[in-house]
């Protein structure tokens, strides 16, 4: 297993546990009295850590057919945990700070968000052209 498969599948293995902890929370507030809904911010953070943590897993599968140097592949792997990192913090400090809507509020919490992308961007980059000189 190459090193940037290592970097996915533990990255990829702890959002999940991540996404999986929050479900406590969620449970706990569903479960008060009159059912109060889970607040958005909530589920956006368990949703969004568990899609991240399914997608760094099946992009180990990218590594493997990518044509690139180890340290491109690492690379990628690294800014795409970087920007799962980055997106569950900013959804979490939502759910934790009260926001309803980041963008109408124009959240404090934007730059991780802006960061998030930045990082998930080149990654995806990289691992295409990987990919795709691969066929």
């Amino acid at each position: 297993m190459s090193g940037a498969e290592k970097i996915l599948v533990v990255g990829g293995v702890l959002t999940l546990v991540y996404g999986f902890l929050l479900g406590f929370p969620m449970t706990a507030l569903r479960m008060r009295e009159g059912n109060p809904p889970t607040p958005r911010y909530l589920t956006v953070a368990h949703v969004g850590a568990v899609m991240q943590g399914v997608i760094l897993l099946g992009l180990v599968w990218a590594v493997r057919m990518s044509e690139l140097s180890g340290a491109w592949e690492a690379a990628a792997a690294w800014l795409l945990v970087l920007s799962g990192v980055l997106i569950a913090a900013k959804d979490t400090l939502n759910w934790l700070l009260g926001v309803n809507d980041e963008f109408a509020e124009k959240a404090r919490t934007g730059p991780l968000g802006l960061l998030g992308v930045l990082t998930m961007t080149p990654a995806l980059a990289i691992l295409t052209v990987g990919v795709l000189a691969a066929l």
